[in-house]
């Protein structure tokens, strides 16, 4: 019997490695390959722009963060932290490298997270999930033409691996230790902001959680003053801009000068896309789902729902959205369904199936409200890309998020690497023929 068991975890390992061993080779495959799976990338792509900031804020990064020719819609921490740091920005395809390397430290941030919220689970399957984020076409992209996604990401998955160094050992560090972390985990988390301003909410997060940690009210007070000052330099910027992203970006992306009413919709069924394989790995049995359903809650959801797709219908102009954004179920549709009515009454039910799917999928109150936060956030967004929610959420379903899965299942772990290994390819396809 021990023999039989010795020989199934020898298999288990030499199965894990073997798929680890795979992902790894197709995500720097697709680096010397100059994959674009996303639309963005490309020499001529946003790395062409992003290249050309750099070299601008070389030439001066106080006199040139306002400058119009700083073309991108992010504030410029990390071309800043390129020049000061960053020895290997001489050449294009050396920096593309540099980058990559830096966007590999996410996989090892993700593992430490997943064994942190899954303590139990077994170390292999924990490095398949940590590894599963390369297959993401977005991750791919921002990793192999130094977009500037990733970096925010760092800075989340850093700020609650300390948030949970803190949980865990509250009672053992002592004041000295517990000012000192309090510290890192506010600027980690405020720094977020410097790199990607639409994952603004982890540093309010981050303060409500440390909120309700039993620890002293000087502590509360002293977190209250450091994410006060770490916001400082982002008012300047605001104050410097005219607006809460760079000027030239501003009136390109008219923001705040409109409200996408589709938005909210196609924000839903972009999340669902991300997340959808958790669904058969969630927490919840057939009695917990069947009271969720019945719940009271979902009744109120189908009401405002009701109520959005009314407005969609004698508000919205469908016939004339630009196809801009909205994620693969809108362009989906777009090549399948060419009449623009049925493609109407198909987009309203994948809005309908979305908002149930989030809601019997979740089962905590942060939760919820970070992917409302996001839907809100889609309604004053143009575009509204793909790339916002994925692999954010895959992230965020591993560090920050309550809501549990049941992972000891290894099928439902390579049922899930399975998942996202034809997303990453039908991504790849569709802007190989697109472009």
């Amino acid at each position: 019997m021990e023999n039989q068991k010795e020989k199934e975890k020898i298999r288990h390992n030499f199965f894990v490695f073997s798929l680890s061993s795979i992902i790894l080779i197709y995500f720097f495959y697709g680096f010397f390959t100059n994959e674009n799976a996303a639309g963005a990338g490309g020499y001529n792509g946003d790395f062409k722009l992003i290249w050309q900031n750099l070299i601008l804020l070389k030439e001066g990064i106080i006199v040139n963060l306002n400058n119009p020719n700083y073309s991108d819609s992010r504030p410029p921490l990390s071309y800043i932290l390129h020049i000061l740091f960053n020895p290997f920005i001489y050449n294009m395809e050396v920096f593309r490298l540099s980058n990559l390397l830096i966007s590999s430290s996410i996989p090892f941030l993700l593992y430490l997270s997943i064994k942190e919220n899954y303590s139990s689970l077994d170390s292999g399957l924990a490095l398949l999930l940590s590894l599963t984020v390369t297959l993401s076409p977005y991750f791919r992209t921002t990793s192999f033409w130094a977009l500037g996604e990733n970096y925010g990401i760092i800075f989340l998955l850093l700020s609650y691996l300390t948030y949970a160094s803190l949980k865990k050992n509250l009672i053992n560090f002592t004041i000295f230790k517990k000012f000192l972390i309090i510290f890192f985990l506010c600027l980690f988390s405020s720094l977020i902001i410097y790199f990607d301003q639409k994952l603004v909410f982890v540093p309010f997060l981050v303060l409500v959680l440390l909120f309700n940690l039993n620890i002293e009210i000087k502590f509360k007070i002293y977190s209250m003053l450091l994410f006060l000052i770490f916001s400082l330099p982002y008012f300047y910027l605001i104050y410097l801009w005219g607006s809460l992203i760079p000027s030239s970006a501003n009136d390109a992306r008219e923001v705040g000068s409109s409200i996408y009413l589709f938005h909210p919709g196609y924000c839903l069924t972009i999340l669902t896309l991300a997340i959808f394989p958790f669904f058969f790995i969630n927490n919840v049995n057939l009695k917990i789902l069947k009271n969720k359903i019945l719940n009271k809650n979902l009744i109120y959801i189908l009401i405002l729902f009701i109520i959005y797709a009314l407005m969609i219908v004698f508000i919205g102009d469908f016939e004339n959205l630009r196809i801009e954004g909205k994620g693969a179920f809108h362009k989906i549709l777009l090549i399948l369904i060419k009449n623009s009515n049925i493609r109407l009454i198909f987009t309203l039910v994948g809005f309908l199936v979305s908002i149930i799917f989030t809601y019997l999928i979740f089962n905590s109150k942060i939760d919820l409200l970070i992917i409302v936060y996001f839907i809100i956030l889609s309604l004053f967004t143009f575009p509204f890309y793909q790339e916002y929610l994925d692999p954010i959420l895959y992230i965020l379903i591993f560090s920050f998020f309550k809501s549990r899965f049941k992972f000891e299942n290894k099928k439902n772990i390579f049922l899930l690497i399975l998942y996202f290994f034809i997303l990453s390819w039908s991504s790849k396809y569709y802007y190989q023929m697109t472009f």
